[in-house]
């Protein structure tokens, strides 16, 4: 997992992607905890059973992940989140490293930028 700061711009990162032959997805920070678990179901099109809660998140990051190709996950624009709700951000985050651990594939970067 890497996290890159402000003067980061997406294209950079999507065009790095490419490079490297990998898939993208870019989830947008929510405000809180609850709206950005609901942004990745809604980014990467969870089933109808995605609980959105952190072990739901969990669970569909490696049922998406586990068996995909070579792929990287944009968390964009945690700064917000991340100075309003320090815990929630890191749990997270702490998510997605857990879910890169599990899917050999899978590289996670995160933005932390407005």
């Amino acid at each position: 997992m890497r996290t890159l700061g402000q003067e980061t711009a997406i294209a950079d990162v999507v065009r790095e992607a490419h490079a490297a032959g990998r898939a993208i997805a870019i989830v947008p920070a929510g405000d809180d905890k609850a709206d950005s678990i609901a942004r990745f179901g809604e980014v990467l099109g969870f089933p109808d059973w995605f609980g959105h809660n952190l072990d739901a998140l969990f669970d569909c990051l490696l049922q998406r992940y586990r068996r995909a190709p070579e792929s990287e996950l944009v968390w964009d624009g945690t700064a917000g989140l991340r100075e309003r709700d320090a815990p929630a951000f890191d749990r997270i985050r702490q998510v997605l490293s857990d879910a890169e651990a599990e899917c050999p594939a899978l590289s996670v970067t995160i933005l932390d930028r407005m």
